[in-house]
């Protein structure tokens, strides 16, 4: 199967993103800058299209959230403001400057009528749509609100906040449910599983906190394993959720019992800012450092109930592991093969396709055909400030792709069994039979003779199965304790 025929193009941007949302109707994916443009893409396996490019904000948009009927997207800014667009022309339907007294770190859509907001100096505002002004404010923490969840059932809208606390609200009443202990840890990402009944909160030191839910006082379990700061948590199901990490990874993580089961995605060791889940459960979508939204298949998460004797799937699955395995040992140092894996990007903002070459790998030779995209000038009404950050006039994305087979290492050599070794390198400590931690999950061409003569043949079920139990032991972290990382707030 090709794998790059079934996978979402990237789309890369000039400046860094700070958020990403998917509508909760539609396949569209909203992505806000640290330059203040908002970016609406309509994204399909043919291709991405851009829908809307605007710039509502003065200062960087740092969070958005689209309204529970996907025909509104709400932003907020270092400005101090906070606005809803209509999604279909684009246009300003509300906007509120000087909502806070200091930059809102996170907007919160809760119902048709409160949203709620939250500044880098914990306070918490919840809005009443209809008028336009706050209905309730809170002042319960001393630091920054990292992030904000609601459970609907109880109508409680819990906040994580980087002074170690986790606060919960009636939004019905003026005062807050409950404020727990400090945890001794700032909390960056929070997340309700469980049914309800557990909350999940990620902390800098790699740590999923755990309450059960209605005893906030303390956490009543604790899971660690990140070997860096927990920045966003996705829940995929009641057990399962998906976790961004300052090292990059996107791991999947099972609670009750507790374990890794694996890998969704790698961002190369940069910092992941937020994880999201597309309303038909079918794709993630992440933003790191790197100025690009990243889409990851994770439709087989859902699909575990088929059947593992139809061929077709266990190849998918098989593939699936092994791009799960080779983002961990590209995380670890180790040396992959990789085989035109790397997903195709959809540029926004680069004049030259070679830019995006240069910057991911400065070493590499670039082609200088035709496959640049000579880009028109930005708005002529934007500020001086502001990075131009537009498509080409043809607005067309699949123009805009870029081969992925630059960036791709050589592979190993390898001896057959029978023959001396003439062609391998002298420093080379990696032997024919897998010691480069891939064990026997598959040998080379040269030795498919000899590897059926030493060992019975493997049918599909049993190699899955290999996989997966590989894969799980090389998900462990390597028990390093590295310094965290300071919040990407701060430096916007």
């Amino acid at each position: 199967m090709d794998d790059n025929a079934e996978r979402l193009k990237s789309l890369k941007f000039k400046e860094p993103v700070i958020d990403v949302a998917f509508s909760p109707t539609a396949d569209l994916v909203a992505s806000s800058l640290i330059t203040g443009h908002i970016f609406i893409h309509r994204y399909s396996l043919a291709g991405n299209q851009r829908q809307h490019r605007l710039k509502p904000h003065r200062k960087s948009c740092r969070s958005l959230c689209f309204s529970g009927d996907g025909l509104s997207l709400y932003t907020a800014s270092k400005d101090k403001s906070w606005q809803s667009l209509d999604i279909a022309t684009g246009t300003e339907l509300t906007r509120i400057e000087e909502a806070h007294d200091k930059a809102i770190n996170v907007v919160k859509y809760v119902n048709e009528q409160i949203i709620a907001t939250g500044d880098e100096s914990g306070g918490v505002k919840l809005w009443d749509i209809r008028q336009n002004k706050p209905a309730f404010t809170f002042k319960e923490h001393v630091d920054y609100i990292s992030d904000m969840v609601f459970h609907s059932e109880k109508r409680h809208l819990l906040a994580a906040s980087g002074d170690g606390c986790l606060s919960v609200y009636d939004v019905r009443k003026s005062k807050p449910f409950h404020v727990s202990e400090n945890q001794d840890d700032e909390l960056l990402s929070v997340a309700i599983m469980r049914g309800g009944k557990k909350v999940v909160v990620g902390e800098t030191d790699g740590v999923l906190g755990i309450f059960t839910y209605g005893q906030f006082d303390d956490v009543t379990d604790r899971f660690p394993g990140h070997p860096q700061s927990i920045d966003s948590i996705c829940k995929l199901t009641e057990d399962l959720c998906v976790t961004g990490s300052s090292d990059g990874l996107l791991r999947i993580v099972q609670l009750f019992p507790h374990k890794l089961v694996g890998v969704a995605g790698d961002h190369k060791s940069l910092p992941v800012e937020k994880v999201v889940l597309s309303y038909d459960q079918q794709w993630l979508a992440s933003c790191s450092h790197d100025h690009t939204v990243h889409f990851w298949d994770i439709g087989y998460i859902f699909n575990e109930d088929a059947s593992d004797d139809n061929e077709d799937e266990d190849a998918e699955g098989g593939e699936q592991l092994d791009v799960q395995a080779m983002a961990i040992q590209v995380s670890k140092g180790v040396a992959v093969d990789i085989d035109n894996d790397e997903p195709e990007i959809d540029i926004d903002g680069l004049s030259d396709g070679s830019e995006l070459r240069a910057r991911s790998d400065p070493e590499a030779s670039v082609d200088g055909d035709g496959s640049s995209d000579e880009d028109g000038g930005g708005d002529a009404d934007d500020d001086e400030a502001e990075v131009d950050v537009v498509d080409s006039d043809a607005d067309s994305d699949d123009a805009n792709s870029l081969d992925s087979s630059d960036e791709q290492p050589a592979k190993p050599t390898t001896t057959s069994v029978k023959e001396e070794p003439s062609n391998t390198n002298a420093g080379n400590d990696e032997d024919a039979s897998g010691s480069d931690g891939w064990g026997s999950w598959g040998d080379s061409d040269d030795d498919e003779g000899s590897a059926k003569r030493q060992k019975p043949k493997e049918t599909k079920a049993d190699k899955q199965k290999a996989k997966r139990a590989a894969l799980a032991e090389l998900a462990k972290p390597d028990g390093k304790k590295r310094a965290a990382s300071a919040s990407f707030f701060a430096d916007l």
